[in-house]
């Protein structure tokens, strides 16, 4: 199977694939459900879980009868981690399916029990230190022709500043930060398209991260405070250069390259033509 950039997909080491209703693809593809939760079980906690010890069991009609050590309550912290090789989920359902990028996770603690002893039957107790853990994966659809745009990013001008950029790198969650972004090409773009954020304005120009969209666009206003309107999307953020230092993929780098594009001029959210895309997906892979 291939992902955003052409590559091929091990299922077994990126991606899970779960059965789903019909309708539920068409919505995640609509936006209308953007979390999907998921039963780990004896069959699938080896492609999920990482340093698991034991069995887990998620959302249940029915406490566990015998206790084992991943049920620990933990101050409500999960006590597991989620494989940092798990980045998609492909949904079936009928003759449908569609891939998805993990682009969130969601752990909460559920039903607290109390341990009574080995084979005794477990005891509902709001204060129990044991629990039955609710995970769900938040979505987003990966088209199978996503368009891909070149947004701009000057920290110098830019309502985002350079201290900001720095504080979402510190706060990542899973190797994301979210933020939005005005875009100017906006009229074909779709929730699930790509990007690449091209720092511009200084010595430290280049590829500063890349991502996915998460919404459509949507008007507000300008963030340069003027009265006009601008149209902005929501974006996943991932890959980020290293503060203080140059980017992997300088702009001398990508003007040999790719010399087709302005790369330090021109408007945040232009829409990339195919053949610029492929060569800067190769050279992004290398």
């Amino acid at each position: 199977m291939k992902s955003e950039n052409n590559k091929e997909i091990d299922i077994n080491e990126m991606a899970l694939s779960i059965k789903v209703d019909d309708e539920v693809i068409g919505k995640v593809r609509t936006g209308e459900v953007t979390h999907i939760a998921l039963d780990i079980n004896e069959s699938n906690y080896r492609q999920i879980l990482e340093n698991f010890d034991g069995n887990l069991v998620l959302v249940t009609d029915e406490l566990p009868e015998t206790f084992h050590g991943c049920y620990y309550y933990n101050n409500g912290e999960f006590p597991y981690a989620i494989k940092r090789t798990l980045d998609f989920l492909v949904l079936s359902g009928g003759e449908d399916s569609c891939l998805t990028q993990i682009i969130g996770i969601n752990t909460e603690p559920g039903t607290r029990f109390r341990f009574q002893g080995p084979g005794e039957p477990s005891v509902e107790d709001e204060n129990g230190d044991s629990c039955i853990w609710e995970v769900s994966f938040e979505v987003v659809p990966v088209p199978e022709k996503p368009r891909t745009y070149l947004m701009r990013w000057n920290p110098s001008i830019s309502s985002f500043t350079e201290k900001d950029f720095e504080e979402c790198v510190a706060n990542m969650v899973h190797g994301m930060f979210r933020i939005n972004w005005s875009i100017y090409e906006w009229q074909e773009a779709r929730r699930g398209d790509l990007f690449y954020m091209m720092r511009t304005g200084d010595d430290k120009a280049g590829i500063a991260f890349n991502g996915h969209f998460i919404s459509d666009p949507y008007p507000a206003d300008d963030w340069a405070g003027s009265t006009k309107r601008r149209m902005y999307v929501d974006m996943v953020c991932m890959n980020p250069m290293e503060s203080g230092k140059n980017p992997l993929f300088t702009l001398e780098k990508l003007q040999a390259a790719i010399p087709s594009i302005e790369w330090s001029k021109g408007h945040s959210g232009e829409l990339l033509p195919e053949e610029a895309v492929t060569q800067l997906n190769e050279i992004w892979n290398e």
